[in-house]
């Protein structure tokens, strides 16, 4: 995923022109003179720029429910920077009329009793089926004018709805978006404050000391694993320790999350850990937080090959891969017949880690590139002059739950030839999305270009297809499974035909689908297919060689 960080008002809170309101009379008491000032205003709010929102009327509705203190207030900004981003980098042109309509119905997911209404340029507001209040719609592009509109039709029914009245304003915005993205693709969504932060904190890192921690018996509270280098692992913390008080408050007495909020904090801020070992006396030790990035690489050597896990993309990803694979060719030495990378179950992350880690074995020509609306996603990458492992045999694992940022690597580094690819169907998300902070700190990722693999096809839907499937029924014995190989029964050329027209002709699509079917299937079988190829060089050139011609084909 790439992402971008996208500035905010500077000044606060960016001001609109409030809308002109009439004030609430009640149908059944209109005197004449009110009803001459109601349709006097109502001819001037519908002569005036469609841009500015106007409310024409507002109904009195149901009675006023009294409340011990003015709910907390919903901030239009946060949706004048959505919305405002959703028109400026999604993927499509969007149309504000059916957004922005489908956000607001949102609000009937919390108070059903709630709904809004548009007939041609007039916007309603419903409260137990009495109208509420009533407003000029904003113009079909005017992102700004649609957030204004949101924000203040759902004022208006919080003062006129108990239920909307009690809920927060994240809740509010949650409901909001998820009508408003639903409109876009699978991939668009908006990610509440915590959830927000949480995954931050997966990508970029936080302030903290390294530990991960499980739940013991009676209620204890274990440390599951320490991260290398950390200020834990500095300070003697080992996995199986019990982590008894954070600065000197109980651990028993608190929650998962809360633990999680205070081991982390501002990076070089300090804190106070109790723990104990084997029944050991307790030990106080004071840590100093620093910035802490997920671990998302693990390593070992089988023999002569060396295998490296990745199980997401995050910020450190490609330069822990770098020092994976020093580590392995250093303990392996001169006798490394090659290695395996295996992305099963890698569901992506950080597209910019993505071309980094496929740079760091290719040595020249396209790793990917992407294409939007915006100018700015229309983007090349290409490979530096170097290899890792220069040029030793390289076998990719996928399955059907590999996905994005794994499909980008696992493409480039079969379409250079630079790879062998073993296992089953990727998943097929050939998007780019961004990540944009909204004013509230919640996060809203929006799709803004397609990404295509050097040999030119889209991974959209498709995705990537293996040189060597281990997913067909029926299919266990590894060098059963190498046979097609072996005597040269696979299909390039078709799968090549089938990949051109894939983007359009459904049943193209299909069968490509179905050439290397997502099931599960015995995750070994992979590894011992991968195992064989680097065993025999002559195999591994043919596979390598298989997927070329495939490549060729398609361009």
């Amino acid at each position: 995923m790439a992402q971008f960080d996208h500035n905010l008002c500077d000044h606060g809170v960016c001001d609109q022109d409030a809308p002109l309101r009439v004030l609430p009379f009640r149908v059944s008491a209109m005197s004449n003179a009110a009803r001459r000032l109601s349709r006097s205003l109502r001819h001037l709010a519908f002569q005036l720029p469609a841009a500015a929102l106007f409310a024409t009327t507002a109904f009195a509705g149901p009675p006023q429910v009294a409340i011990a203190a003015p709910p907390p207030p919903v901030t239009e900004q946060v949706f004048t920077v959505g919305f405002g981003k959703i028109a400026e980098v999604y993927l499509d042109p969007v149309s504000f009329d059916r957004l922005g309509m489908d956000g607001m119905k949102g609000l009937s997911t919390i108070d059903p009793s709630v709904t809004v209404e548009q007939t041609g340029n007039t916007v309603r507001l419903y409260v137990s089926g009495a109208l509420a209040a009533e407003y000029g719609a904003a113009a079909d592009r005017d992102a700004a004018g649609w957030a204004v509109l949101t924000t203040r039709i759902i004022d208006r029914a919080r003062s006129q709805s108990p239920i909307l009245a009690k809920a927060t304003p994240e809740r509010l915005y949650q409901v909001v978006f998820d009508g408003v993205t639903a409109d876009l693709d699978g991939y668009s969504r908006y990610t509440g404050v915590q959830r927000a932060s949480n995954e931050r904190a997966q990508r970029e890192g936080y302030g903290g000391v390294g530990i991960s921690l499980d739940s013991a018996t009676n209620g204890r509270v274990m440390v599951h694993d320490v991260m290398p280098h950390s200020p834990a692992e500095r300070a003697g913390i080992v996995g199986g320790d019990l982590l008894l008080a954070i600065d000197g408050d109980l651990t028993t007495r608190m929650t998962a999350a809360d633990m999680r909020e205070r081991l982390r904090g501002p990076t070089g801020t300090l804190l106070t850990l109790t723990v104990a070992r084997d029944g050991g006396a307790p030990r106080r030790l004071p840590l100093r937080r620093e910035r802490v990035v997920p671990n998302t690489v693990t390593y070992s050597l089988s023999g002569d090959v060396g295998i490296v896990k990745l199980d997401r993309f995050n910020a450190t990803t490609a330069s822990s891969l770098r020092s994976a694979v020093t580590s392995i060719r250093q303990a392996a030495g001169p006798t490394l017949q090659g290695m395996v990378l295996d992305l099963r179950g890698n569901p992506g992350g950080l597209l910019d880690q993505a071309v980094a880690v496929a740079d760091l074995f290719i040595r020249r020509g396209r790793i990917i590139s992407t294409e939007g609306r915006n100018p700015e996603s229309r983007q090349r990458f290409d490979a530096n002059p170097d290899d890792l492992l220069d040029g030793l045999p390289l076998v990719v694992l996928v399955d059907g739950r590999s996905a994005s940022s794994a499909e980008v690597v696992a493409s480039a580094l079969q379409d250079s030839g630079r790879a062998v690819v073993v296992g089953a169907s990727s998943y097929g998300k050939g998007s780019v999305q961004t990540v944009n902070r909204l004013p509230n700190d919640g996060e809203l990722f929006l799709t803004w270009s397609r990404i295509y693999t050097p040999a030119g096809y889209t991974l959209h839907r498709q995705g990537v297809q293996p040189t060597v499937c281990t997913s067909r029924a029926g299919q266990t014995d590894p060098e059963a499974l190498l046979s097609d190989l072996r005597e040269g029964r696979l299909r390039p050329a078709q799968i090549a035909s089938w990949r051109s027209k894939a983007a359009d002709d459904e049943h193209a699509l299909n069968a490509l689908r179905e050439a290397c079917p997502w099931k599960e299937h015995e995750p070994e079988l992979d590894l011992q297919v991968a195992m064989r190829l680097l065993a025999e060089p002559a195999l591994y050139q043919r596979a390598v060689a298989s997927a070329v011609v495939n490549t060729v084909a398609e361009r």
